[in-house]
């Protein structure tokens, strides 16, 4: 990606994109024309089978190197697309374009609304509003390095437009403006207060008065190529658009207990979060994969791909609300003070065991580690959940109910 700039022979460069092409896959579909294109990059499209309803939209930026149907098979987006139900959308950048097949998210000229590769990648969103069933409300975007640097840029520029956004080992919009600056930037030598971040980005809105979107970032903690730095600066520029400050509200030193994986949490006055900090400790300049079968699993190992047991991708869809529910609880959802006898159940797989998560003042009778339990409660109100884990070991997307207790 943001690589620092090296100087690679034709050949090599030719080996490396001939390598990731052994690994394409062929559900991706190339839609032209989309429009004027002044960017001149290529639209390639994922959509799932049998789409009955508007669907919401993600758009993945690939790094240098690399090409869309790559990108696709490495982060197993795909995968989570397939199953719960969403497009996604490739941007794919042209060697004519870019030597290195990167996003040129340091020139001016990519920097703008209404100019180069930002506009192409906007008129391929209005493409698929106006020609799929695209939910608008729910339009997503992520990147790797170029990639997630072209992400800040979109996000920073067409706020309107996204849901929310994500940034894996890029940085802040308008860290360089210039190839020169581009080196410095990625080394993390460019540090600026939260206002000026902000700044640069309230430029490009002046008459803007809506919701930024919220934000997720993905770092390698010892990242030699794009410093982790820019991570840091990237939060400040962020929280300060949401009118909140640099101070972290939660931490979690061993993410899903994952002692390679951190957790910083950055909220707005009101208490929302606003920032998600994921920072993967001795890792690179890579996207962190859990690989396997799983439905938390996917994706495939490669340069910038790497297995730690961290599927980034899964908890970025996360993030962005696109994981369902496997299936509902079944059960009575208004119930009165100190009742008993309540029964809530999911369907039942032979071989699987059932954690139920009960709130305060809820207290299971029978039926622990059951698909059906027998519940009493007290006289507070809850979130009832239950995690299904499979005998091969995969653990389920939770299954949650509210329910509410009255006098």
């Amino acid at each position: 990606m943001i690589k620092r700039k090296i100087f690679i022979n034709s050949t090599l460069l030719l080996f490396f994109l001939i390598s990731y092409n052994c690994f394409s896959q062929t559900d991706l579909v190339q839609i032209r024309p989309f429009g004027s294109n002044p960017g001149n990059l290529k639209l390639l499209l994922f959509e799932p089978d049998s789409v009955k309803s508007k669907l919401p939209l993600v758009i993945v930026l690939h790094g240098c190197t690399q090409t869309a149907k790559v990108c696709a098979e490495q982060t197993g987006w795909n995968k989570l697309a397939a199953k719960h139900k969403f497009y996604v959308l490739y941007p794919e950048q042209i060697i004519l374009n870019n030597a290195e097949n990167c996003f040129n998210w340091y020139r001016q000229n990519d920097q703008e609304k209404g100019k180069g590769e930002p506009e192409s990648i906007k008129q391929m969103i209005d493409y698929l509003k106006q020609n799929k069933q695209i939910d608008s409300s729910k339009i997503f975007i992520i990147g790797l390095s170029a990639g997630g640097a072209m992400s800040s840029i979109m996000l920073s520029i067409y706020p309107e437009v996204f849901n929310k956004g994500g940034v894996m080992s890029g940085g802040p919009y308008k860290s360089a403006e210039s190839v020169i600056k581009a080196g410095p930037s990625m080394l993390g030598m460019v540090s600026k207060s939260p206002e000026d971040w902000g700044d640069l980005v309230r430029k490009q809105n002046p008459h803007y008065n809506g919701k930024y979107p919220e934000l997720i970032v993905f770092h390698g903690g010892i990242d030699p190529i794009v410093s982790s730095n820019n991570a840091n600066q990237l939060i400040k520029q962020w929280v300060n658009i949401h009118n909140t400050d640099y101070e972290e509200d939660e931490h979690f030193a061993q993410f899903n207990n994952n002692e390679d994986v951190e957790l910083t949490i950055y909220k707005d006055k009101s208490g929302k979060d606003v920032v998600h900090y994921f920072r993967i400790k001795g890792m690179g300049h890579a996207v962190s994969l859990d690989t396997g079968a799983c439905s938390k699993q996917g994706g495939k190992t490669g340069m910038f791909a790497i297995d730690n047991n961290f599927h980034s991708t899964y908890w970025a869809a996360h993030f962005f609300g696109l994981i369902n529910s496997p299936y509902t609880i079944s059960g009575k959802t208004s119930v009165k003070a100190n009742e008993t006898n309540l029964t809530y159940s999911v369907p039942n797989t032979s071989g699987s065991l059932f954690k139920w998560n009960t709130p305060g003042g809820f207290w299971i009778n029978e039926g622990l580690n059951t698909n059906s339990i027998n519940l009493s409660v007290h006289y507070k109100s809850g979130l009832l959940q239950v995690t299904e884990t499979t005998k091969e070991g995969c653990e389920l997307e939770p299954a949650k109910i509210w329910v509410n207790v009255s006098e």
